[in-house]
């Protein structure tokens, strides 16, 4: 599936997610921390990092696009 191809709505859902996981896992880091909440907060930036990355390789003349059929090293 090309980037081209995927739905914009599926960025806005997993940066959503991303934020409120987070959220809860930087709120729960300074209430009581613990490994899963350390865990918790990693899932969100990674999530977060996705959603701003993803849009950023389907507009072409970003240094990360891919339209031209070539791929990025991430």
């Amino acid at each position: 599936m090309t980037p081209r191809a995927r739905a914009p709505w599926i960025s806005v859902v997993v940066a959503t997610l991303g934020g409120v996981a987070l959220g809860l896992g930087i709120g729960r880091i300074f209430h009581r921390p613990t490994v899963g909440s350390a865990l918790l907060a990693l899932i969100g930036i990674v999530l977060l990092w996705w959603a701003i990355s993803e849009p950023r390789k389907a507009t072409p003349g970003t240094p990360e696009s891919e339209t031209d059929g070539s791929h990025t090293v991430e």
